[in-house]
């Protein structure tokens, strides 16, 4: 990079591990080296510029910090071109010139690269570059194993697509791969490219056999072969979990050394045996799961990611017969400002919705939300609306984050995702001073939603009367939207219900049944008097026809 020294007779690299270690040498040197004697000031600035750059790329990079990435493959790619290295060695490393010895999981990357290039010279976002791959080979398929069949992309897959597609690279695109893959040692392993696409999420370490019944039966190493814990790379893709099972970490301390990274961004600890787990999010938005022993039988991760869910209406997510009328009705009761708890199981959508049904709340509310981690980014949504976003962290709660919800001027209030029982009980308090509230729960049907509550604040202490603390939470929710997902991964809505104040059963306004959704009664009196207060004009018109009868 910027040394004086000179380079000693270097060593033959016929192996990537032993260049990765050569490399981690240079940066230590690039980074400790004093700033030589007698420079001007002006280069000696320039010096001391370049070493800062270089630190916080290598700190940065792990944070999926895209710029730092790239700034740290270029050193890469400048370190390796000083070493000239010979055609053996690079074919060593990486065997372009031997296909039939080139690993499935370095085509894939190959693949996955050319399709993320191609979505750039498209002027396309090459984060859709996995999806286009998917598209483009009818990825991923349902395969039978002996204990059933799951979603996967098989080694057979990658190597069919690989043969189909037969790409031709470029010699620059050869130098741009090798280096690429020298950096996985450095950022975060075999999921690196993967994990900047636009997916649901990606985790590691969650199935396979833990090292520790290998200690004890290491007669089940071989048999095993591919079903270690550290072989297991799944990602959740338009809500189906899928199997890479092409891919590997390679080894347990590959694994632990990629879950480490991923929780680097403002350091929230370190995971220890005493503190088995940690929730973190990373510079891109993405939150992150980690987890070790012994608290789980591996070390593992899950990687949420939300950039899948950027600018999604409800036109592109609710689809199918009898879809049209319910985003319309839907749209009607948010800007109606009604109080809605959108819930389901994990992976459902419910997050996904939330954020699609925020552009029809009053753009003339000042929009408060609450979560654990930075999940909902609205204000990359809505960059001109009054929006503001507090969190969890190690000294204030989510308690405490609801209760600065007072001390602000917001009229809307939203949780990401409501976890614990004072938390829940809080959100039935404020209901009674916010003009309208929107929130994730992972409640089952409208009964059990409206019993958490209840039991919420039972139990939290602000109510000793289960009557009156029903009354509360009734009057709290007027809107129950419940989300599903197929085990193929199908999103939908199952059920829109309307929540009497009197305790009497939820209405069902909308159901989905043989795949079309269908509306089942209008909403009541009250909904529809509310619905004419907020609703004003033509647009107050509109509603109250559309609503005059069932379609």
């Amino acid at each position: 990079m910027f040394f004086w020294k000179k380079r000693k007779e270097r060593q033959s690299f016929f192996d990537v591990k032993m260049l990765r270690e050569y490399l981690r040498e240079r940066l230590n040197l690039a980074l400790e080296e004093r700033v030589p004697f007698g420079l001007r000031k002006a280069e000696r600035e320039k010096y001391k510029n370049q070493q800062h750059r270089l630190r916080r790329a290598l700190r940065e990079c792990a944070y999926g910090e895209a710029g730092e990435k790239n700034y740290l493959k270029g050193w890469i790619r400048k370190e390796v071109a000083a070493l000239s290295l010979s055609f053996e060695e690079k074919n060593a490393m990486y065997p372009f010139a031997r296909e039939g010895v080139l690993s499935a999981e370095r085509k894939f990357d190959i693949l996955l690269y050319l399709e993320m290039k191609g979505c750039e010279k498209d002027e396309k976002d090459g984060k859709d570059g996995f999806l286009r791959l998917c598209e483009k080979h009818d990825w991923p398929k349902e395969v039978a194993h002996e204990d059933g069949a799951y979603y996967e992309i098989t080694t057979k897959m990658v190597l069919e697509a690989y043969e189909k597609e037969c790409p031709d690279l470029a010699e620059e695109d050869r130098e741009v791969l090798l280096c690429d893959y020298i950096y996985e040692g450095f950022g975060h392993g075999i999921i690196d490219r993967l994990r900047d696409c636009r997916l649901d999420g990606i985790s590691g370490g969650s199935a396979g056999v833990p090292p520790q019944f290998l200690n004890y039966e290491e007669e089940l190493s071989g048999a095993l072969e591919g079903c270690h814990s550290y072989d297991s790379v799944f990602v959740m893709l338009r809500g189906a979990t899928v199997r890479l099972s092409f891919l590997s970490f390679g080894s347990e301390e590959e694994l632990r050394r990629v879950t480490k990274s991923l929780l680097l961004y403002e350091a929230p600890g370190e995971l220890t045996y005493y503190t088995p787990y940690l929730v973190n999010d990373m510079k891109d938005g993405s939150r992150v799961f980690a987890c070790r022993p012994p608290l789980s039988e591996s070390w593992a991760f899950f990687v949420r990611k939300f950039d899948s869910a950027d600018q999604m209406t409800l036109e592109e997510l609710i689809v199918g017969e009898g879809a049209e009328r319910l985003i319309t009705a839907l749209r009607y009761l948010i800007e109606g400002g009604l109080h809605v708890a959108i819930t389901g199981a994990q992976g459902s959508g419910k997050t996904t919705l939330l954020k699609s049904l925020v552009r029809y709340i009053s753009p003339k509310y000042n929009l408060r939300i609450e979560e654990s981690v930075f999940e909902l980014w609205m204000r990359k949504e809505f960059p001109r609306r009054n929006i503001l976003t507090f969190r969890e962290t190690e000294s204030v709660n989510l308690t405490e984050g609801l209760n600065a919800f007072r001390k602000t001027d917001g009229n809307c209030l939203m949780m990401g995702e409501i976890s614990s029982i004072e938390v829940a009980a809080l959100m039935i308090e404020l209901s009674q001073v916010s003009e309208q509230q929107l929130f994730t729960h992972h409640a089952m049907s409208s009964e059990k939603l409206i019993d958490y509550f209840q039991n919420a604040l039972l139990r939290s202490g602000s109510f000793s009367d289960e009557k009156m603390a029903r009354e509360q939470v009734l009057s709290a929710v007027q809107l129950h939207i419940l989300c599903e997902r197929t085990l193929d991964g199908k999103r939908f809505i199952r059920r829109v219900s309307e929540i009497s104040p009197s305790g009497e059963e939820a209405r069902t306004l909308f159901c989905f049944e043989n795949g079309a959704y269908h509306q089942c009664v209008l909403p009541s009196q009250r909904i529809l008097q509310k619905l004419g207060a907020r609703l004003l004009g033509d647009e107050g018109e509109e509603a109250q026809a559309f609503f005059k009868e069932v379609g």
